[in-house]
C-alpha cells in the first residue's frame, strides 16, 4: 500500500503526482497563508510536506503507521497523528481541513454524519473544508462481477507472490459499490471490504446542509476544475 501512495504515475492509494502538485496550487489559492491546516488520510505526506514547504502550519492524521512512519522520517516540518480521524476530538483549532481523494465516500452514513460534526467543532469561525468524492458516473454501466489474478512478484495488497480473489458489488440502484479482495499466500489468506458511495451535487449537498457550513464553492475535482458535472469526481469548498 506504501509503494502505491509514493508511486508518482500511479493513481491507487494516491493520486499522481502531478495532479498533486496542481492540487496543492489550487489549494494555495484558496486557504488564506500561513493558515492552520489538517489534513484527514494524509497518507505519507505527498499533500502535507507541499503545503508545509508553501509556508502553511500543517497537521497530518492518518491510521497507517507505515505511512505515518514514512512521513516523519522524510518531513520534519509538519506535525504527523497516528490516530482514527473519525475519533479526533478539536475544538476551533483550524483554519482549514481537507480530506482528499475520496475519502468520504468510503465511510457508512453515520461515520459520515460523526465526522462532519466533528469537521465542524474543529474548524475556527470561517475555517475552509475542502474534501472530493466519486461521483455517480463511476458506477454507470457497472454491475456485478468476480476475477482472479496471480501475483509472482508481489502487487498492491502483499510483496509476496499470491493469489487475489475480487468480488465487487453494486447497491442502491448502483450507487453503493463493494470491493471485496481475498489475498492467499502460502502462510496466511487476509480479506479486504471497501465501501464506496458514489454522490451527485444534490445528494452531497443534502448530506451536508445540515451541519450549518456555507457553500462557498464546487467543482469538478480538487485542483478547482470548474463544475460541470460530467466529472468522475466532486469537490465542495464549505465555510464554516
Amino acid at each position: 500500500m506504501l509503494e502505491a501512495h509514493l508511486n508518482p504515475d500511479w493513481d491507487a492509494a494516491s493520486r499522481r503526482h502531478s495532479f498533486i502538485e496542481s492540487s496543492v496550487e489550487w489549494l494555495e489559492s484558496i486557504i488564506p497563508p500561513g493558515s492552520k491546516i489538517l489534513d484527514l488520510g494524509c497518507g505519507p505526506g505527498l499533500y502535507t510536506m507541499r503545503l508545509s514547504n508553501a509556508g502553511y502550519d500543517v497537521t497530518g492524521m492518518d491510521f497507517s503507521r507505515r505511512s505515518i512512519a514514512y512521513a516523519k522520517e522524510h518531513d520534519t516540518k509538519t506535525r504527523y497523528i497516528y490516530h482514527n480521524y473519525l475519533e479526533m476530538d478539536y475544538a476551533e483549532e483550524f483554519d482549514a481541513i481537507t480530506l482528499i481523494y475520496c475519502d468520504y465516500g468510503a465511510l457508512t452514513p453515520d461515520e459520515r454524519k460523526a465526522l462532519l460534526s466533528k469537521i465542524h467543532r474543529a474548524l475556527k469561525p470561517d475555517g475552509l473544508f475542502i474534501f472530493d468524492v466519486f461521483t455517480e458516473r463511476t458506477h454507470t454501466g457497472k454491475c456485478d462481477n468476480t476475477s482472479w489474478t496471480y501475483y509472482e512478484n508481489g502487487g498492491f495488497w502483499c510483496g509476496k507472490p499470491h493469489l487475489c480473489l475480487e468480488a465487487e458489488y453494486y447497491f442502491e440502484k448502483n450507487t453503493v459499490r463493494v470491493n471485496k479482495t481475498v489475498i492467499v499466500t502460502e502462510e496466511n489468506i487476509r480479506e479486504f471490504m471497501i465501501w464506496d458511495t458514489a454522490f451527485n451535487k444534490h445528494t452531497l449537498l443534502d448530506e451536508v446542509n445540515p451541519f450549518r457550513f456555507q457553500l462557498l464553492g464546487i467543482y469538478d475535482d480538487v485542483c478547482g476544475s470548474k463544475y460541470t458535472g460530467e466529472s468522475d469526481t466532486l469537490c465542495l469548498v464549505l465555510k464554516k
